[in-house]
């Protein structure tokens, strides 16, 4: 009989979904307030520092190679089938508090941000700040290939810790708008709907090519065309960046799905969307294995205060676009800072602030219908837009 060994590919991968499963039972009793990538990250912190967890675990699993050599690719071509523009463009002004709030998050990060933390510290933080995983992902790849695992490990706890930050703001405000409302102080206006033309033809409408795999094989070639692209631009200096390969994944995704080459959703309709999230994850403890105690404590002063200064200049600047655009400040701060919380962070903090207003069920439901499209909108417009140009065009300014 040959020995025993168990810390072999099968077992890392148990431990690792066994680590993201109880982050989701946390995240999910405590309605998303606790991050569930934190607590992965908490008990894989846990098991490199004492030794129980090889520093190998996370690549022997083989799902960090699969996030690298094309699942990033298929999130964001799926992510591109995502984005409803006829909404974007109903909610325009929502879009634009949301993003005027990101050129906040980059000044700040440039300027205060860097004099105080440090450039690397800074721009390391803005990313992940500005949107969800998929950017704190490039972000940490962008750092692991310069040799810095510490920024890589730092990029993924923004991502863990800005929910702290961000959704007692977020509730505060959402709270006090509706109040307002409530007060008479606020007026909600026009309720804002989105007719869909069902009856418009698209260019590639083809019923039999809906199956699981031929998806797959139209978002691939999606995904290789952005690539083309991304190569082709890359000799041209102004447009390299602009065109950086993430980027053009994420845009070549909206184009061929308003042409109607890719559904709407593919990559949830390929049902590939959560074992693709999976992989992404993967990044997250690998980041953490060569790190010791020291570094990590090294982490938190720039940790906790990228994190409160970003989120003040982004409210900041949302709040300043928000009373140009006649939208009330309040609800332009909770619009400007879903950025460090995404979906369905955000429709929960609409629930429950909607659910414990004082006023009778009509009203508590056109309030709701008022507050709720605004508030997810701009978590979509940052989370799952915007922060992918973000990311794109700092990471080649950190190193």
């Amino acid at each position: 009989m040959s020995e025993f060994v168990l810390w072999t590919p099968l077992f890392s991968f148990l431990i690792f979904v066994l680590f993201f499963s109880v982050g989701d039972w946390v995240s999910n009793l405590t309605k998303s307030k606790v991050s569930g990538m934190l607590i992965a990250m908490l008990l894989y912190l846990i098991g490199f520092q004492t030794g129980i967890i090889p520093a190998s675990s996370i690549n022997d699993t083989g799902l960090t190679a699969l996030a690298s050599n094309f699942a990033i690719m298929l999130i964001l071509v799926g992510m591109g089938t995502m984005i409803h523009i006829k909404q974007l463009m109903a909610q325009w002004k929502t879009v634009v508090v949301a993003i005027v709030g990101l050129v906040g998050l980059a000044l700040c990060s440039f300027t205060i941000s860097s004099w105080i933390f440090g450039r690397e510290w800074a721009l390391c933080a803005s990313a992940p700040i500005s949107g969800g995983i998929i950017a704190g992902q490039m972000t940490s790849q962008a750092a692991m290939d310069a040799g810095r695992p510490d920024l890589a490990a730092f990029a993924m706890l923004v991502i863990g810790c800005q929910g702290f930050v961000g959704i007692p703001i977020c509730n505060f405000f959402v709270r006090k708008y509706c109040n307002g409302i409530l007060a008479g102080k606020i007026q909600m206006g026009e309720k804002i709907t989105v007719k869909e033309d069902t009856k418009k033809k698209k260019l590639f409408d083809f019923g039999w090519m809906a199956g699981d795999n031929t998806i797959m094989f139209k978002m691939a070639i999606v995904g290789w065309l952005g690539y083309l692209v991304s190569w082709l631009c890359s000799g041209v200096p102004i447009l390299s960046n602009l065109t950086n390969a993430n980027i053009m994944y994420l845009v070549m995704g909206i184009i061929f799905c308003v042409l109607g080459f890719l559904p709407a959703n593919a990559h949830v309709k390929a049902h590939i969307n959560g074992f693709l999230m999976l992989a992404v994850l993967s990044v997250v403890p690998g980041s953490l294995a060569t790190l010791s105690l020291q570094d990590l404590i090294n982490m938190i002063f720039p940790l906790v205060g990228t994190l409160i200064v970003g989120a003040a200049f982004v409210c900041l600047f949302g709040a300043i676009a928000g009373k140009v655009l006649g939208v009330h400040w309040t609800i332009s701060f909770a619009i400007a800072i879903c950025c460090t919380i995404g979906y369905p962070g955000t429709q929960i903090i609409v629930d429950e602030v909607v659910r414990s207003l004082d006023c009778d069920d009509k009203m508590r439901e056109e309030i709701y219908e008022h507050v709720l499209p605004p508030i997810i909108v701009s978590g979509f417009t940052s989370v799952t837009v915007a922060s992918v140009f973000f990311a794109g065009l700092i990471c080649p300014l950190i190193f």
